[in-house]
């Protein structure tokens, strides 16, 4: 309501103002002029106090309480947490990107790959995952058959263009690229490339695509990223003394001769991702936190007992040193569930 009176106070500024340095009336079309770019003004500002605009206050961009999320949530990830923190800050710094910001994750299942995406999401986006600049596509769902991979693309295409017309800065996540049909997301390049605006192909509309972000999440890859991180165990070396260096060229190497969505992409060819980030297969060290912070989650501060319980439906391997959980974290959330549920009732009293 102030914002009204505001505009009804500027209304008669601007008629008295008009009445005195014309000396005359003011005219019905004059004033219809002021009414309405008054009232476009208005409305274009009291709209955002109720729906999502793409301005600061909806999209927050905090990468300082993403660097916290990273450290207090993500496990066994130093080369991932790094490497994504590392390139967001520069894109974000960077006002005059020749490109938009295209990192690659890839790992074993349960390694945190969806999971550091929910975190980015919030930290950027006031509405999180919720946000109508936030796009998610899962290839297994959405894009489900290589015979439609024309109308996909026509589709996807439509989408990003659309997007980008909204909002400048929004986000586009892949998931599941290794099940995509092959030659989908070459229609993604001249988006991902290094071009200030994109014409469209239908029209002679133009979207500016540098700041905006997209992200791809495969488990292409991720066998190589395994046997590698094994070697270099054999080798007596850290994991944490491990870097980028020694996995983003096995990484995209691997994506782009496996099978799916990367199989012989020009995304590749072309060079326009610019992060190939691995997501490290998880040691008992690090399911072990997993598992205490999902306990903790439900109240509960968990025994030894209850932990080896549940370490106990994990698989390990590769064999003969099963160093790494063939499923990461991912399946342990029902595993407490079903603890914590037996525990509770074996503590209440029998009538």
């Amino acid at each position: 309501m102030n914002l009204i009176k505001h505009v009804l106070i500027l209304l008669l500024i601007f008629t008295k103002f008009l009445a005195f340095a014309q000396g005359e009336l003011i005219t019905f079309t004059v004033l219809s002029g002021a009414l309405s770019g008054l009232g476009y003004y208005a409305y274009d500002k009291y709209k955002c106090k109720y729906q999502e605009c793409c301005t600061d206050e909806y999209i927050p961009a905090d990468l300082d309480r993403l660097e916290y999320s990273l450290t207090a949530k993500l496990y066994g990830q130093q080369i991932a947490h790094e490497t994504i923190i590392n390139a967001l800050r520069g894109h974000l710094e960077n006002h005059n990107s020749h490109k938009a910001l295209v990192m690659s994750f890839h790992g074993t299942p349960g390694t945190g790959k969806n999971y550091v995406v929910q975190m980015i999401a919030k930290a950027f986006y006031k509405n999180g995952v919720q946000s109508n600049y936030f796009h998610f596509f899962n290839g297994r769902n959405d894009f489900p058959l290589q015979r439609k991979v024309d109308d996909y693309q026509e589709e996807l295409y439509k989408i990003i263009f659309n997007g980008l017309q909204q909002c400048e800065r929004s986000m586009f996540v892949f998931d599941e690229v290794d099940k995509m049909p092959e030659g989908l997301l070459n229609v993604l390049v001249p988006f991902l490339d290094y071009n200030n605006y994109h014409k469209s192909t239908k029209n002679s509309k133009s979207v500016y695509q540098n700041k905006a972000i997209f992200i791809f999440l495969s488990n292409t890859g991720s066998t190589k990223i395994v046997q590698h991180l094994k070697n270099l165990w054999e080798k007596g070396k850290k994991r944490e003394d491990t870097k980028l260096q020694d996995f983003e060229t096995l990484v995209a190497g691997g994506a782009f001769t496996e099978k799916g969505g990367f199989h012989h992409s020009d995304t590749i060819q072309t060079s326009v991702i610019d992060h190939y980030v691995p997501f490290l297969p998880l040691e008992e060290v690090h399911v072990r936190k997993c598992l205490v912070r999902s306990f903790t989650d439900r109240s509960v501060i968990p025994t030894e007992e209850m932990l080896q319980e549940a370490l106990s439906y994990l698989t390990f391997g590769p064999e003969p040193l099963n160093l790494y959980s063939m499923a990461g974290c991912k399946r342990i959330e029902q595993k407490v569930a079903t603890i914590v549920y037996r525990k509770q009732l074996e503590s209440k009293p029998i009538d």
